[in-house]
């Protein structure tokens, strides 16, 4: 297990702050825009995502690619236009960046905490989106 201090992990959580940062400035954006949006603002916040999830993976950190790998997927399918950013998927969204940003304040003891309540949450505001509620 890599621990505090290590330099790749040490770059990996300057990395992903600044990411979840970019994530959450660019559903923000998006969230007002709607579809209307520029296709590479979701771009670029699904890049980021990616890459949130690609670097825990190498890391070995489970919890935090799991979340981040189920928000790439919301975020994928906003770039595919199989839904819309609507309020509800952009506030899963971002409830699950602000459960990254804990994840990774909380590094060492990360993959004992829980994230089912946001999985849930994302998965609720997709099928909800999708039956156009």
């Amino acid at each position: 297990m890599i621990q505090r201090g290590d330099q790749v992990l040490e770059i990996f959580l300057e990395e992903t702050a600044d990411r979840l940062d970019a994530i959450e400035s660019g559903l923000l954006h998006l969230e007002s825009c709607g579809e209307d949006c520029d296709p590479e603002i979701i771009n670029s916040i699904f890049r980021d995502a990616h890459s949130v999830k690609a670097g825990s993976n190498l890391l070995k950190l489970k919890t935090i690619e799991d979340l981040a790998h189920k928000l790439e997927n919301v975020l994928e399918m906003i770039r595919k236009k199989q839904i819309a950013p609507s309020e509800i998927i952009v506030t899963a969204c971002l409830e699950s960046v602000d459960k990254l940003r804990e994840l990774i304040e909380n590094i060492e003891r990360s993959d004992t905490i829980s994230t089912r309540l946001h999985t849930h949450m994302l998965e609720v505001a997709v099928q909800k989106t999708l039956q156009g509620e």
